[in-house]
C-alpha cells in the first residue's frame, strides 16, 4: 500500500506539472502576436504564487487548516457581501457610490466580482471553492453518522453556510462558478452520507433556482437558445461558440502547428482564458485535446485512489473535493468549447490565464498533496508499530554454535 501511495503521489505531481506547462505554453501562443510576452510572464508569476501557496498548504498540519476553516469561510462571505453591497449602491445611486467602497474597481462585464488590492485584482468567488471544500470536509468528517443522517446536522447547518457563499456568488452574476461550487457541495454531502431524500430535495431546489435565474435574464436565455445552432447566431450571441467550433474543427488530427492558429488573432475573443482549449485544438489537433483530457482524467483517478487509502474521513473528503472540483470545472469548460452547453465564462483548470483561478486551483492541489503526505506518514508509522522486535532468547537460539 505504501508503494502504491507513493506512486499515486508521483503520478499526481507529474500530471499537475504537465497541465501547468501546457497551460503556460498555450497562454504564450494565444497572446504573443498581439501582446508579446506580457501575459506569459504574468501567468508565470501567478503560477509561482500559486505553487508557493500550494507548498505552504501541503506542509501546514491539516488539523490547523481544519481549525481555521470557519474563519476562512467567514472571510470569503464577507468579501462577497462587500462586492454585493457595492453593486447595490451603484444601482441605487450612481457609480459615484464606489467612492465608499475603496477596494471595488467597478463593474466588469456587468458583474461586481473583483477586489482591487493595489495593482492586483482578486476574485473572491474563486477562493470560495477552496474554503467550501475545507469547511465541509472538516464539518462532515468530524460528525457521527447519526448526526449526518439528520436534517439539522446533515443539511441545515452546513447548508446555511454553503448557501451564504453560493448565494453571494450568484448575486455577483457568476452563474457558472455557482453551479460548479454547488456541484462540489452536493458531491461532498453525498460522500459524507447525507440521506438521499435530503439531497434530492436540495438538487430540486437548485434546479428550480437555476432555471428561474436563466428564464429571468434575457442574456442567459439567448445563450441557451443560440448554443444549439451557433451558425444561426454567429454575428451575435453565438459568435464565440461558432468560432470555437471553427477553431476545433480546423485543427484536424494533428493541428495547424504551434502558434499557427488563425482564430486566436482577431476572430475568437477570450482565446487565452475561456476558449484556450479551442486554440489548443486548432494548433495541436485532436491528439493534443486527447492528451489534455487524459491528464484531467488521470488527475481525478489519482485523487480517488489517494482518497480510498485515507484513514481519516476528513482527509478522504478533502481529497475527493479537490479532485471533483477540477473534474467538474474541466468538464464544463470542455462542454462549452465543444458546444455541448451554453457559453458560461468558466476557465479551464491549470490552462487558462488568470491569477485568482490558477492560485485557487493550486491551493486545492496543495490540500490533496497534504493528504498524500499524511497517508504516507501514517503508513510508515503503521509499519514501525507492527514490526516484530526479536527478543534476547530468540537471538541467542539463532546464534551459530
Amino acid at each position: 500500500m505504501m508503494g502504491l501511495s507513493r506512486s499515486l503521489t508521483c503520478v499526481l505531481l507529474v500530471t499537475v506539472a504537465l497541465l501547468l506547462s501546457i497551460g503556460l505554453v498555450m497562454v504564450y501562443s494565444t497572446t504573443f502576436a498581439l501582446d508579446g510576452t506580457k501575459y506569459f510572464y504574468r501567468q508565470a508569476q501567478w503560477m509561482g504564487i500559486g505553487i508557493t501557496g500550494a507548498l505552504v498548504v501541503t506542509f501546514v498540519p491539516r488539523e490547523w487548516l481544519s481549525r481555521w476553516s470557519r474563519v476562512l469561510l467567514v472571510l470569503v462571505v464577507a468579501a462577497l457581501a462587500y462586492l454585493f453591497l457595492a453593486h447595490m449602491a451603484v444601482k441605487a445611486f450612481s457609480t459615484g457610490a464606489l467612492n465608499f467602497f475603496p477596494l471595488v474597481p467597478g463593474g466588469i462585464k456587468g458583474g461586481f466580482r473583483w477586489l482591487r488590492l493595489g495593482q492586483i485584482s482578486i476574485q473572491p468567488s474563486e477562493f470560495a471553492k477552496f474554503g467550501l471544500i475545507l469547511y465541509l470536509s472538516t464539518y462532515y468528517g468530524t460528525r457521527s453518522r447519526e448526526t449526518i443522517a439528520t436534517w439539522k446536522g446533515g443539511v441545515l447547518i452546513p447548508g446555511l453556510a454553503s448557501g451564504a457563499v453560493l448565494g453571494f456568488i450568484f448575486l455577483g452574476k457568476d452563474l457558472s462558478t455557482t453551479v460548479i461550487a454547488a456541484g462540489v457541495v452536493m458531491a461532498l454531502m453525498f460522500l459524507a452520507g447525507v440521506r438521499t431524500r435530503f439531497l434530492l430535495l436540495a438538487v430540486l431546489l437548485g434546479v428550480v433556482a437555476g432555471t428561474a435565474a436563466i428564464a429571468l435574464n434575457p442574456e442567459r436565455v439567448t445563450r441557451v437558445v443560440s448554443y444549439r445552432h451557433p451558425e444561426l447566431y454567429k454575428q451575435d450571441n453565438g459568435y464565440q461558440l461558432w468560432h470555437s467550433h471553427l477553431a476545433m474543427g480546423s485543427g484536424g488530427l494533428h493541428g495547424r502547428g504551434f502558434t499557427r492558429s488563425i482564430m486566436k488573432q482577431v476572430y475568437l475573443p477570450e482565446a487565452h482564458t475561456d476558449f484556450i482549449l479551442a486554440v489548443l485544438g486548432e494548433e495541436l489537433g485532436y491528439l493534443g485535446v486527447l492528451v489534455v483530457l487524459g491528464l484531467y482524467m488521470l488527475f481525478l483517478g489519482c485523487t480517488v485512489g489517494v482518497a480510498y487509502m485515507c484513514r481519516d474521513p476528513v482527509d478522504m473528503l478533502i481529497c475527493m473535493g479537490g479532485g471533483l472540483l477540477v473534474a467538474f470545472q474541466a468538464l464544463v469548460n470542455i462542454s462549452v468549447v465543444s458546444g455541448w452547453c451554453p457559453t458560461t465564462g468558466l476557465t479551464a483548470p491549470f490552462l487558462s490565464y488568470g491569477g485568482s483561478s490558477i492560485i485557487s486551483i493550486l491551493l486545492c492541489v496543495g490540500l490533496v498533496f497534504n493528504i498524500c503526505r499524511r497517508n504516507l506518514a501514517a503508513m510508515h508509522q503503521e509499519m514501525l508499530d507492527t514490526k516484530v522486535v526479536p527478543t534476547y532468547k530468540v537471538l541467542h537460539l539463532a546464534r551459530p554454535e
